[in-house]
Protein backbone atom coordinates (compact mmCIF):
# COMPACT_ATOMS: atom_id res chain seq x y z
CA UNK A 1 0.00 0.00 0.00
CA UNK A 2 0.97 3.27 -1.01
CA UNK A 3 2.58 5.94 1.75
CA UNK A 4 0.82 8.89 1.12
CA UNK A 5 0.72 11.97 3.49
CA UNK A 6 -1.52 15.40 3.21
CA UNK A 7 -1.94 18.55 4.90
CA UNK A 8 -5.36 20.18 3.68
CA UNK A 9 -5.93 24.17 5.18
CA UNK A 10 -8.99 26.19 4.86
CA UNK A 11 -9.64 29.40 6.46
CA UNK A 12 -12.73 31.32 6.24
CA UNK A 13 -12.06 33.41 9.29
CA UNK A 14 -9.64 35.78 9.77
CA UNK A 15 -8.65 37.83 12.88
CA UNK A 16 -6.93 41.13 11.49
CA UNK A 17 -9.53 41.50 7.88
CA UNK A 18 -12.85 43.29 7.56
CA UNK A 19 -15.69 41.35 7.17
CA UNK A 20 -15.63 41.92 3.43
CA UNK A 21 -12.70 39.97 3.15
CA UNK A 22 -13.45 37.08 5.10
CA UNK A 23 -14.28 33.66 3.30
CA UNK A 24 -17.63 31.65 3.23
CA UNK A 25 -15.99 28.18 1.49
CA UNK A 26 -12.33 27.86 2.07
CA UNK A 27 -13.31 25.29 5.05
CA UNK A 28 -15.74 23.45 2.86
CA UNK A 29 -13.22 22.98 -0.02
CA UNK A 30 -10.28 21.95 2.20
CA UNK A 31 -12.55 19.06 3.61
CA UNK A 32 -13.46 18.20 0.30
CA UNK A 33 -10.30 17.61 -0.56
CA UNK A 34 -9.42 15.65 2.75
CA UNK A 35 -12.66 13.18 1.69
CA UNK A 36 -11.17 12.18 -1.72
CA UNK A 37 -8.20 12.12 -0.92
CA UNK A 38 -9.13 9.78 2.40
CA UNK A 39 -12.33 7.62 0.20
CA UNK A 40 -11.08 7.50 -2.92
CA UNK A 41 -7.12 8.06 -3.43
CA UNK A 42 -5.76 5.69 -1.41
CA UNK A 43 -4.59 8.37 1.45
CA UNK A 44 -5.18 6.87 5.08
CA UNK A 45 -7.11 9.11 7.09
CA UNK A 46 -4.57 9.33 9.83
CA UNK A 47 -2.29 10.76 7.44
CA UNK A 48 -4.20 13.59 6.18
CA UNK A 49 -4.03 16.52 8.16
CA UNK A 50 -6.85 18.83 8.30
CA UNK A 51 -6.69 22.66 9.44
CA UNK A 52 -9.59 24.14 9.13
CA UNK A 53 -11.40 27.10 11.54
CA UNK A 54 -13.65 23.92 12.76
CA UNK A 55 -11.60 21.03 12.38
CA UNK A 56 -10.83 19.01 15.63
CA UNK A 57 -7.17 18.57 17.06
CA UNK A 58 -5.40 15.50 16.78
CA UNK A 59 -4.79 14.47 20.29
CA UNK A 60 -2.31 16.78 21.44
CA UNK A 61 -1.99 18.45 18.34
CA UNK A 62 -3.61 21.64 17.66
CA UNK A 63 -4.93 21.62 14.19
CA UNK A 64 -6.44 25.18 13.81
CA UNK A 65 -4.52 26.81 11.34
CA UNK A 66 -2.74 29.69 13.25
CA UNK A 67 1.13 30.60 11.94
CA UNK A 68 2.62 28.68 15.44
CA UNK A 69 -0.13 25.08 14.84
CA UNK A 70 1.26 25.01 10.85
CA UNK A 71 4.90 25.45 11.72
CA UNK A 72 4.53 22.94 14.26
CA UNK A 73 2.71 20.60 11.83
CA UNK A 74 5.35 21.13 9.38
CA UNK A 75 8.42 20.96 11.01
CA UNK A 76 7.79 18.23 13.84
CA UNK A 77 4.99 16.18 12.78
CA UNK A 78 5.14 15.96 8.98
CA UNK A 79 8.93 15.67 8.84
CA UNK A 80 8.66 12.82 11.96
CA UNK A 81 5.96 10.90 9.83
CA UNK A 82 6.27 11.28 6.60
CA UNK A 83 9.66 11.12 5.03
CA UNK A 84 9.71 9.19 2.48
CA UNK A 85 6.66 9.05 1.74
CA UNK A 86 4.94 8.49 -1.93
CA UNK A 87 2.62 11.32 -2.23
CA UNK A 88 2.86 14.26 -0.52
CA UNK A 89 0.25 16.71 -1.05
CA UNK A 90 -0.12 19.97 0.34
CA UNK A 91 -3.58 22.35 -0.18
CA UNK A 92 -4.14 25.91 1.37
CA UNK A 93 -7.23 27.27 0.84
CA UNK A 94 -7.46 30.82 1.99
CA UNK A 95 -5.53 34.58 1.14
CA UNK A 96 -2.18 34.54 -0.35
CA UNK A 97 -0.27 38.02 -0.05
CA UNK A 98 2.85 39.25 -2.32
CA UNK A 99 4.86 40.63 1.35
CA UNK A 100 6.91 43.94 0.71
CA UNK A 101 9.83 42.12 1.01
CA UNK A 102 8.34 40.11 -2.22
CA UNK A 103 8.22 36.85 -1.33
CA UNK A 104 5.11 34.97 -1.36
CA UNK A 105 3.19 34.15 1.64
CA UNK A 106 -0.26 32.27 3.00
CA UNK A 107 -2.15 34.50 5.13
CA UNK A 108 -2.87 32.54 8.66
CA UNK A 109 -6.25 32.84 10.71
CA UNK A 110 -4.39 35.07 13.21
CA UNK A 111 -1.78 36.65 10.18
CA UNK A 112 -1.46 40.22 10.18
CA UNK A 113 -1.25 41.97 6.34
CA UNK A 114 1.20 45.11 7.83
CA UNK A 115 3.47 42.72 9.13
CA UNK A 116 3.83 38.80 6.97
CA UNK A 117 7.06 38.26 8.09
CA UNK A 118 6.25 37.58 11.53
CA UNK A 119 3.01 36.46 11.47
CA UNK A 120 2.04 34.61 8.12
CA UNK A 121 3.92 31.70 6.78
CA UNK A 122 6.30 31.86 3.42
CA UNK A 123 5.74 29.70 0.70
CA UNK A 124 9.26 29.59 0.75
CA UNK A 125 9.16 27.93 3.95
CA UNK A 126 6.75 25.94 3.41
CA UNK A 127 8.41 24.37 -0.18
CA UNK A 128 11.13 23.73 2.10
CA UNK A 129 9.53 21.62 4.63
CA UNK A 130 7.96 19.25 2.15
CA UNK A 131 11.13 19.00 0.30
CA UNK A 132 12.83 18.25 3.87
CA UNK A 133 10.26 15.18 3.74
CA UNK A 134 11.95 13.71 1.02
CA UNK A 135 9.00 12.58 -0.31
CA UNK A 136 8.92 11.15 -4.50
CA UNK A 137 6.07 13.19 -5.44
CA UNK A 138 5.47 16.78 -3.89
CA UNK A 139 2.43 18.44 -5.03
CA UNK A 140 1.58 21.90 -3.91
CA UNK A 141 -1.92 22.89 -4.23
CA UNK A 142 -3.28 26.70 -3.41
CA UNK A 143 -6.56 28.09 -3.79
CA UNK A 144 -6.19 31.71 -3.48
CA UNK A 145 -6.40 35.34 -5.39
CA UNK A 146 -3.45 36.48 -7.35
CA UNK A 147 -4.10 39.88 -7.43
CA UNK A 148 -4.39 42.18 -4.15
CA UNK A 149 -3.82 42.09 -1.21
CA UNK A 150 -6.80 41.03 0.91
CA UNK A 151 -6.92 44.00 2.77
CA UNK A 152 -8.12 45.93 -0.42
CA UNK A 153 -4.64 47.64 -0.83
CA UNK A 154 -2.63 46.97 -4.27
CA UNK A 155 0.66 44.41 -4.35
CA UNK A 156 3.89 45.56 -5.49
CA UNK A 157 4.33 42.79 -7.73
CA UNK A 158 2.67 39.46 -9.16
CA UNK A 159 1.43 37.20 -6.34
CA UNK A 160 2.49 33.95 -6.78
CA UNK A 161 5.98 34.69 -9.28
CA UNK A 162 8.30 33.39 -6.63
CA UNK A 163 6.63 30.00 -5.54
CA UNK A 164 6.18 29.33 -9.05
CA UNK A 165 10.64 29.52 -9.74
CA UNK A 166 11.31 27.68 -6.28
CA UNK A 167 9.24 24.95 -6.81
CA UNK A 168 10.60 24.69 -10.77
CA UNK A 169 14.20 24.10 -8.61
CA UNK A 170 13.20 22.34 -5.82
CA UNK A 171 11.28 20.05 -8.56
CA UNK A 172 7.81 20.50 -6.69
CA UNK A 173 4.62 20.57 -8.68
CA UNK A 174 2.54 23.56 -7.82
CA UNK A 175 -0.88 23.84 -9.16
CA UNK A 176 -2.59 27.43 -8.79
CA UNK A 177 -6.22 27.97 -8.19
CA UNK A 178 -5.82 31.40 -10.97
CA UNK A 179 -3.34 33.15 -13.34
CA UNK A 180 -1.34 35.99 -12.75
CA UNK A 181 -3.52 39.11 -11.92
CA UNK A 182 -6.69 37.10 -11.68
CA UNK A 183 -8.86 36.41 -8.61
CA UNK A 184 -9.92 33.32 -7.48
CA UNK A 185 -13.70 32.66 -6.88
CA UNK A 186 -16.31 31.23 -4.73
CA UNK A 187 -19.41 30.53 -6.26
CA UNK A 188 -22.07 30.68 -3.39
CA UNK A 189 -24.71 27.85 -5.49
CA UNK A 190 -21.83 25.69 -5.15
CA UNK A 191 -20.74 25.99 -2.05
CA UNK A 192 -17.21 25.72 -2.71
CA UNK A 193 -14.42 27.33 -5.08
CA UNK A 194 -14.55 27.10 -8.15
CA UNK A 195 -10.97 25.72 -8.59
CA UNK A 196 -11.57 23.07 -6.16
CA UNK A 197 -14.75 21.84 -7.29
CA UNK A 198 -13.54 21.66 -10.67
CA UNK A 199 -10.09 20.09 -9.48
CA UNK A 200 -11.77 17.29 -7.69
CA UNK A 201 -14.20 16.94 -10.36
CA UNK A 202 -10.86 16.64 -12.50
CA UNK A 203 -9.23 13.84 -10.28
CA UNK A 204 -12.13 11.70 -10.30
CA UNK A 205 -11.78 11.47 -14.24
CA UNK A 206 -8.29 11.83 -15.41
CA UNK A 207 -4.72 10.77 -13.62
CA UNK A 208 -2.06 12.36 -15.74
CA UNK A 209 -1.17 16.36 -15.19
CA UNK A 210 -1.59 16.97 -18.88
CA UNK A 211 -5.26 15.56 -18.91
CA UNK A 212 -6.01 17.39 -15.74
CA UNK A 213 -4.71 20.84 -16.87
CA UNK A 214 -6.78 20.53 -19.77
CA UNK A 215 -10.12 19.63 -17.16
CA UNK A 216 -8.86 22.63 -14.85
CA UNK A 217 -8.69 25.38 -17.62
CA UNK A 218 -11.61 24.30 -19.49
CA UNK A 219 -14.12 23.55 -16.75
CA UNK A 220 -13.04 26.20 -14.90
CA UNK A 221 -14.29 29.20 -16.99
CA UNK A 222 -17.31 27.34 -17.83
CA UNK A 223 -18.38 27.13 -14.59
CA UNK A 224 -17.17 30.75 -13.62
CA UNK A 225 -19.25 31.79 -16.40
CA UNK A 226 -21.94 29.43 -15.78
CA UNK A 227 -22.40 31.37 -12.27
CA UNK A 228 -21.73 34.76 -13.60
CA UNK A 229 -18.29 35.09 -12.10
CA UNK A 230 -15.46 36.64 -14.17
CA UNK A 231 -12.99 34.34 -15.69
CA UNK A 232 -9.80 32.70 -13.83
CA UNK A 233 -7.34 30.17 -15.43
CA UNK A 234 -5.94 27.20 -13.14
CA UNK A 235 -2.03 27.11 -13.55
CA UNK A 236 -0.01 24.18 -13.56
CA UNK A 237 3.62 23.61 -12.86
CA UNK A 238 5.01 19.93 -13.19
CA UNK A 239 7.99 19.09 -11.89
CA UNK A 240 10.48 17.76 -13.76
CA UNK A 241 8.96 18.25 -16.77
CA UNK A 242 9.19 14.67 -17.91
CA UNK A 243 6.51 14.02 -15.19
CA UNK A 244 3.43 16.71 -16.73
CA UNK A 245 2.39 13.09 -18.67
CA UNK A 246 2.37 10.74 -15.93
CA UNK A 247 0.03 10.53 -12.88
CA UNK A 248 -0.36 13.75 -10.51
CA UNK A 249 -0.70 11.02 -8.17
CA UNK A 250 2.13 8.51 -7.78
CA UNK A 251 1.31 4.46 -6.61
CA UNK A 252 4.41 1.82 -6.30
CA UNK A 253 3.68 -1.15 -8.55
CA UNK A 254 7.21 -3.08 -9.41
CA UNK A 255 4.67 -4.84 -12.09
CA UNK A 256 2.83 -2.48 -13.70
CA UNK A 257 5.41 0.47 -14.18
CA UNK A 258 6.53 3.35 -16.18
CA UNK A 259 10.06 4.51 -16.87
CA UNK A 260 11.02 7.75 -14.99
CA UNK A 261 13.96 10.02 -15.90
CA UNK A 262 17.02 9.75 -13.27
CA UNK A 263 16.47 6.59 -12.09
CA UNK A 264 13.58 7.61 -10.02
CA UNK A 265 11.20 4.70 -8.35
CA UNK A 266 8.89 3.01 -11.35
CA UNK A 267 5.15 4.16 -10.55
CA UNK A 268 1.57 3.28 -11.98
CA UNK A 269 -0.90 5.42 -13.20
CA UNK A 270 -3.57 6.02 -10.13
CA UNK A 271 -6.78 6.15 -11.73
CA UNK A 272 -8.15 8.64 -9.72
CA UNK A 273 -12.04 7.12 -11.03
CA UNK A 274 -10.83 4.02 -10.43
CA UNK A 275 -13.98 1.99 -11.61
CA UNK A 276 -13.73 -1.54 -9.57
CA UNK A 277 -12.58 0.36 -6.23
CA UNK A 278 -15.35 2.97 -6.27
CA UNK A 279 -17.86 0.29 -7.39
CA UNK A 280 -16.75 -2.77 -4.68
CA UNK A 281 -16.76 0.00 -1.70
CA UNK A 282 -20.43 0.84 -3.01
CA UNK A 283 -21.62 -2.33 -3.73
CA UNK A 284 -20.20 -3.88 -0.56
CA UNK A 285 -21.95 -0.49 1.40
CA UNK A 286 -24.80 -1.06 3.35
CA UNK A 287 -28.10 0.47 2.43
CA UNK A 288 -29.74 2.54 5.38
CA UNK A 289 -32.92 2.87 4.73
CA UNK A 290 -36.05 4.67 6.21
CA UNK A 291 -38.23 2.82 8.79
CA UNK A 292 -41.31 1.42 6.71
CA UNK A 293 -44.13 0.29 8.03
CA UNK A 294 -45.32 -2.71 6.14
CA UNK A 295 -42.61 -2.93 4.11
CA UNK A 296 -40.99 -6.17 3.00
CA UNK A 297 -37.57 -7.36 2.18
CA UNK A 298 -36.31 -8.87 -1.15
CA UNK A 299 -33.04 -9.68 -2.04
CA UNK A 300 -31.21 -9.09 -5.84
CA UNK A 301 -27.79 -8.91 -7.40
CA UNK A 302 -25.64 -6.37 -8.52
CA UNK A 303 -22.78 -6.43 -10.61
CA UNK A 304 -20.20 -3.65 -11.42
CA UNK A 305 -17.81 -4.27 -14.47
CA UNK A 306 -14.23 -2.47 -15.55
CA UNK A 307 -13.97 -0.45 -19.04
CA UNK A 308 -14.04 -3.76 -21.19
CA UNK A 309 -17.48 -4.85 -19.70
CA UNK A 310 -15.31 -7.81 -17.51
CA UNK A 311 -17.45 -8.56 -14.47
CA UNK A 312 -14.95 -7.14 -11.84
CA UNK A 313 -17.07 -8.02 -8.62
CA UNK A 314 -20.60 -9.25 -7.94
CA UNK A 315 -22.87 -9.85 -5.02
CA UNK A 316 -26.13 -10.38 -3.17
CA UNK A 317 -27.80 -7.66 -1.32
CA UNK A 318 -31.08 -6.60 0.40
CA UNK A 319 -33.26 -3.87 0.34
CA UNK A 320 -37.00 -3.39 1.24
CA UNK A 321 -40.23 -2.57 -0.88
CA UNK A 322 -44.00 -1.54 -0.60
CA UNK A 323 -46.76 -3.75 -2.80
CA UNK A 324 -49.27 -1.89 -4.15
CA UNK A 325 -51.84 -4.29 -4.93
CA UNK A 326 -53.91 -3.61 -8.35
CA UNK A 327 -57.01 -5.64 -9.81
CA UNK A 328 -55.17 -8.37 -11.73
CA UNK A 329 -51.38 -7.08 -11.06
CA UNK A 330 -49.20 -5.53 -8.18
CA UNK A 331 -46.82 -2.64 -8.15
CA UNK A 332 -43.53 -3.18 -6.12
CA UNK A 333 -42.08 0.22 -4.81
CA UNK A 334 -38.68 0.18 -3.91
CA UNK A 335 -37.58 2.26 -0.99
CA UNK A 336 -34.88 4.69 -1.85
CA UNK A 337 -33.06 5.91 0.87
CA UNK A 338 -32.65 9.96 1.20
CA UNK A 339 -29.46 11.73 -0.02
CA UNK A 340 -27.19 13.77 -1.26
CA UNK A 341 -25.36 13.11 -5.03
CA UNK A 342 -23.67 15.38 -7.84
CA UNK A 343 -25.89 15.69 -11.13
CA UNK A 344 -25.27 15.87 -14.04
CA UNK A 345 -22.36 15.17 -16.12
CA UNK A 346 -18.64 14.92 -15.07
CA UNK A 347 -17.50 12.96 -18.38
CA UNK A 348 -15.08 13.74 -20.74
CA UNK A 349 -17.44 15.04 -23.25
CA UNK A 350 -20.36 16.17 -21.57
CA UNK A 351 -23.27 17.42 -23.38
CA UNK A 352 -24.24 20.97 -22.91
CA UNK A 353 -27.39 20.11 -21.12
CA UNK A 354 -26.45 17.73 -18.59
CA UNK A 355 -24.35 20.86 -17.58
CA UNK A 356 -23.17 22.72 -14.76
CA UNK A 357 -23.06 20.06 -12.59
CA UNK A 358 -24.40 20.59 -9.32
CA UNK A 359 -25.11 19.59 -5.50
CA UNK A 360 -28.75 17.89 -5.23
CA UNK A 361 -29.88 16.84 -1.85
CA UNK A 362 -33.46 14.23 -2.24
CA UNK A 363 -35.37 13.16 0.20
CA UNK A 364 -36.09 9.16 0.75
CA UNK A 365 -39.07 8.13 -1.86
CA UNK A 366 -40.58 5.20 -3.23
CA UNK A 367 -39.78 4.35 -6.76
CA UNK A 368 -41.16 1.59 -9.04
CA UNK A 369 -39.00 -1.36 -9.62
CA UNK A 370 -39.64 -1.62 -12.86
CA UNK A 371 -41.28 0.54 -15.36
CA UNK A 372 -44.69 0.20 -15.63
CA UNK A 373 -45.95 -2.94 -17.54
CA UNK A 374 -48.93 -3.38 -20.03
CA UNK A 375 -50.61 -5.42 -16.95
CA UNK A 376 -49.90 -2.68 -14.77
CA UNK A 377 -51.06 -0.08 -17.23
CA UNK A 378 -54.67 -2.05 -17.94
CA UNK A 379 -55.45 -2.52 -14.03
CA UNK A 380 -55.31 1.37 -13.80
CA UNK A 381 -56.78 2.21 -17.44
CA UNK A 382 -59.98 0.22 -16.07
CA UNK A 383 -60.44 2.79 -13.32
CA UNK A 384 -63.04 5.97 -14.14
CA UNK A 385 -61.79 8.67 -15.78
CA UNK A 386 -60.49 11.92 -14.47
CA UNK A 387 -58.58 14.62 -16.63
CA UNK A 388 -58.80 12.03 -20.53
CA UNK A 389 -59.17 8.94 -21.38
CA UNK A 390 -56.70 6.14 -21.17
CA UNK A 391 -56.22 3.30 -23.88
CA UNK A 392 -56.20 0.03 -22.46
CA UNK A 393 -53.62 -1.12 -25.36
CA UNK A 394 -51.67 1.51 -25.86
CA UNK A 395 -48.96 -0.60 -28.30
CA UNK A 396 -49.65 -4.18 -29.47
CA UNK A 397 -46.25 -5.60 -29.56
CA UNK A 398 -45.48 -7.57 -26.17
CA UNK A 399 -46.90 -9.34 -23.34
CA UNK A 400 -48.33 -8.37 -19.93
CA UNK A 401 -44.60 -8.00 -18.87
CA UNK A 402 -43.40 -5.74 -21.22
CA UNK A 403 -43.38 -2.15 -20.81
CA UNK A 404 -46.05 0.03 -21.24
CA UNK A 405 -45.24 2.30 -24.60
CA UNK A 406 -46.98 4.63 -26.57
CA UNK A 407 -48.32 6.74 -24.20
CA UNK A 408 -47.87 10.79 -23.76
CA UNK A 409 -46.61 12.87 -20.74
CA UNK A 410 -50.51 13.68 -20.30
CA UNK A 411 -51.41 9.80 -20.56
CA UNK A 412 -48.83 9.16 -17.48
CA UNK A 413 -49.75 11.62 -15.77
CA UNK A 414 -53.79 10.82 -16.14
CA UNK A 415 -52.11 7.13 -15.11
CA UNK A 416 -51.00 8.61 -11.64
CA UNK A 417 -54.15 10.66 -10.84
CA UNK A 418 -56.15 7.46 -11.44
CA UNK A 419 -54.05 5.42 -9.23
CA UNK A 420 -53.10 7.92 -6.66
CA UNK A 421 -57.37 8.22 -6.17
CA UNK A 422 -57.66 4.23 -5.92
CA UNK A 423 -55.17 4.17 -3.44
CA UNK A 424 -55.15 7.08 -1.27
CA UNK A 425 -51.79 7.89 -1.50
CA UNK A 426 -50.22 10.83 -4.06
CA UNK A 427 -48.50 9.13 -6.82
CA UNK A 428 -46.55 11.19 -9.61
CA UNK A 429 -43.72 10.71 -12.01
CA UNK A 430 -40.09 11.52 -10.93
CA UNK A 431 -38.62 14.59 -10.98
CA UNK A 432 -35.28 14.64 -13.00
CA UNK A 433 -33.29 14.50 -10.10
CA UNK A 434 -35.21 11.95 -8.30
CA UNK A 435 -34.89 10.05 -11.56
CA UNK A 436 -30.88 10.37 -11.68
CA UNK A 437 -30.26 10.28 -8.23
CA UNK A 438 -31.95 6.28 -8.20
CA UNK A 439 -30.26 5.52 -11.31
CA UNK A 440 -27.05 6.32 -10.22
CA UNK A 441 -27.82 4.79 -6.64
CA UNK A 442 -24.57 6.27 -5.26
CA UNK A 443 -21.70 5.77 -8.03
CA UNK A 444 -20.42 8.48 -10.24
CA UNK A 445 -19.48 6.35 -13.39
CA UNK A 446 -21.70 6.97 -16.92
CA UNK A 447 -23.73 3.75 -15.44
CA UNK A 448 -24.55 1.89 -12.42
CA UNK A 449 -22.51 -1.20 -13.90
CA UNK A 450 -19.51 1.13 -13.76
CA UNK A 451 -17.33 3.22 -16.71
CA UNK A 452 -19.50 0.92 -19.63
CA UNK A 453 -22.04 -1.17 -20.14
CA UNK A 454 -23.07 -4.14 -22.34
CA UNK A 455 -25.87 -5.63 -24.13
CA UNK A 456 -25.86 -8.77 -21.93
CA UNK A 457 -26.63 -6.52 -19.29
CA UNK A 458 -29.62 -4.17 -20.78
CA UNK A 459 -31.14 -3.10 -23.89
CA UNK A 460 -29.89 -0.80 -26.03
CA UNK A 461 -28.18 -1.15 -29.45
CA UNK A 462 -25.29 -3.01 -28.69
CA UNK A 463 -22.94 -2.14 -32.17
CA UNK A 464 -22.10 1.42 -30.88
CA UNK A 465 -19.67 0.65 -27.73
CA UNK A 466 -19.22 3.48 -24.96
CA UNK A 467 -15.64 2.84 -23.91
CA UNK A 468 -13.75 -0.35 -24.68
CA UNK A 469 -15.97 -3.48 -24.84
CA UNK A 470 -16.05 -5.31 -27.86
CA UNK A 471 -19.13 -4.65 -29.76
CA UNK A 472 -22.73 -6.25 -28.64
CA UNK A 473 -26.09 -7.17 -30.22
CA UNK A 474 -28.96 -5.44 -30.96
CA UNK A 475 -32.15 -6.73 -30.02
CA UNK A 476 -34.19 -4.66 -32.39
CA UNK A 477 -37.54 -4.92 -29.66
CA UNK A 478 -38.55 -4.56 -26.06
CA UNK A 479 -37.64 -6.92 -24.35
CA UNK A 480 -39.37 -8.21 -20.71
CA UNK A 481 -38.64 -5.78 -17.44
CA UNK A 482 -37.33 -8.60 -15.78
CA UNK A 483 -34.95 -10.01 -18.93
CA UNK A 484 -31.93 -8.88 -16.99
CA UNK A 485 -30.73 -10.36 -13.81
CA UNK A 486 -29.00 -7.35 -12.40
CA UNK A 487 -30.04 -4.12 -10.79
CA UNK A 488 -28.05 -1.29 -9.29
CA UNK A 489 -27.25 -1.31 -5.33
CA UNK A 490 -31.01 0.38 -4.41
CA UNK A 491 -32.68 -2.77 -6.42
CA UNK A 492 -34.10 -0.77 -9.31
CA UNK A 493 -33.73 -2.57 -12.70
CA UNK A 494 -33.61 -1.16 -16.11
CA UNK A 495 -32.68 2.15 -15.37
CA UNK A 496 -30.39 1.85 -18.78
CA UNK A 497 -31.57 1.11 -21.70
CA UNK A 498 -35.09 -0.63 -22.94
CA UNK A 499 -37.17 2.49 -23.08
CA UNK A 500 -37.05 6.28 -22.09
CA UNK A 501 -39.19 7.24 -19.03
CA UNK A 502 -40.86 10.42 -18.33
CA UNK A 503 -40.20 12.76 -15.69
CA UNK A 504 -42.34 15.39 -14.22
CA UNK A 505 -40.04 18.17 -15.24
CA UNK A 506 -40.47 21.30 -18.40
CA UNK A 507 -37.74 20.88 -20.71
CA UNK A 508 -34.54 23.11 -19.72
CA UNK A 509 -31.83 22.99 -21.76
CA UNK A 510 -29.21 23.34 -19.20
CA UNK A 511 -29.40 23.19 -15.04
CA UNK A 512 -28.46 26.68 -14.73
CA UNK A 513 -30.62 28.21 -12.29
CA UNK A 514 -32.07 24.57 -11.38
CA UNK A 515 -33.63 23.68 -7.85
CA UNK A 516 -30.91 21.64 -5.77
CA UNK A 517 -33.61 20.20 -3.22
CA UNK A 518 -34.81 17.34 -5.54
CA UNK A 519 -38.23 18.84 -6.70
CA UNK A 520 -39.58 18.97 -10.15
CA UNK A 521 -38.26 22.15 -12.48
CA UNK A 522 -41.56 23.76 -13.87
CA UNK A 523 -41.82 26.26 -16.42
CA UNK A 524 -44.34 29.40 -15.53
CA UNK A 525 -44.33 29.87 -18.87
CA UNK A 526 -46.06 27.26 -21.78
CA UNK A 527 -43.97 24.16 -22.01
CA UNK A 528 -45.11 21.23 -24.10
CA UNK A 529 -41.73 19.48 -24.22
CA UNK A 530 -40.95 17.56 -21.07
CA UNK A 531 -37.38 15.44 -19.76
CA UNK A 532 -37.14 12.13 -20.81
CA UNK A 533 -34.55 9.56 -18.95
CA UNK A 534 -32.75 6.60 -19.58
CA UNK A 535 -32.31 5.64 -23.04
CA UNK A 536 -34.09 2.70 -25.34
CA UNK A 537 -33.68 0.06 -27.37
CA UNK A 538 -33.31 1.92 -30.42
CA UNK A 539 -30.37 3.75 -29.15
CA UNK A 540 -26.43 3.84 -28.79
CA UNK A 541 -24.70 3.37 -25.04
CA UNK A 542 -24.19 6.92 -24.82
CA UNK A 543 -27.30 7.79 -24.57
CA UNK A 544 -28.57 5.38 -21.72
CA UNK A 545 -26.27 7.19 -19.19
CA UNK A 546 -27.27 7.99 -15.94
CA UNK A 547 -26.73 11.41 -16.66
CA UNK A 548 -28.27 11.94 -20.29
CA UNK A 549 -31.20 13.47 -20.75
CA UNK A 550 -33.93 14.13 -23.58
CA UNK A 551 -36.22 16.25 -24.81
CA UNK A 552 -39.83 15.24 -25.60
CA UNK A 553 -42.96 17.09 -26.27
CA UNK A 554 -45.78 16.29 -23.59
CA UNK A 555 -48.46 15.09 -26.09
CA UNK A 556 -46.27 12.84 -28.25
CA UNK A 557 -45.88 9.29 -28.26
CA UNK A 558 -43.76 6.50 -29.42
CA UNK A 559 -42.77 3.50 -29.18
CA UNK A 560 -39.91 3.27 -26.78
CA UNK A 561 -40.54 5.63 -24.23
CA UNK A 562 -42.72 4.99 -21.03
CA UNK A 563 -42.23 5.66 -17.68
CA UNK A 564 -41.94 4.94 -13.76
CA UNK A 565 -43.78 5.94 -10.80
CA UNK A 566 -42.93 7.04 -7.48
CA UNK A 567 -44.76 8.19 -4.16
CA UNK A 568 -43.50 10.41 -1.46
CA UNK A 569 -42.49 7.93 1.76
CA UNK A 570 -45.08 10.83 3.74
CA UNK A 571 -47.96 10.31 1.27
Amino acid sequence: MANNWAISIGINQYEHLSHKKQLKYAVQDAEKVYNFLCNQAGFASNNVLLCTDTSASLGRIPTRPSRSNLIRLLTDELIQHARGADNLWFFFSGHGVLGQDRHDYLLTCDGYPKSLELTAISVDFVTRCLIDCQAKNVVLLLDMCRNDYPDGSKSAGEVGAETLELTKQRGVTTIFSCSQGEESYEIPELQQGAFTYVFLEALKLYSSSKEIEQHLIQRTTQVNRDYGKPSQTPVIRVEPASRYEMPLLWVPNSSKSVSLENQQEKATLFPANDTIKILRERVNQPLYLPSVSNAQTFNFEVIAIDTQGEEVIRCLKQSSFLIEELASTRLEMVVIPGGEFLMGSSERKPLSSELPTRRVTIQPFLMSKYPITKAQWRSVADLPQLHQKMRKLPSRSGGANHPVVQVSWYDAIEFCNRLSRETGYEYRLPSEAEWEYACRAGTTTPFHFGATITSELANYDGNFPYHSEAKGINRGKLTEVDNFRFSNTFGLFDMHGNIWEWCQDSWHESYKNSPTTGEAWLDVHKNSNRVMRGGSWINESFLCRSACRQSGNAHHTSDNAGFRIVRNLDS
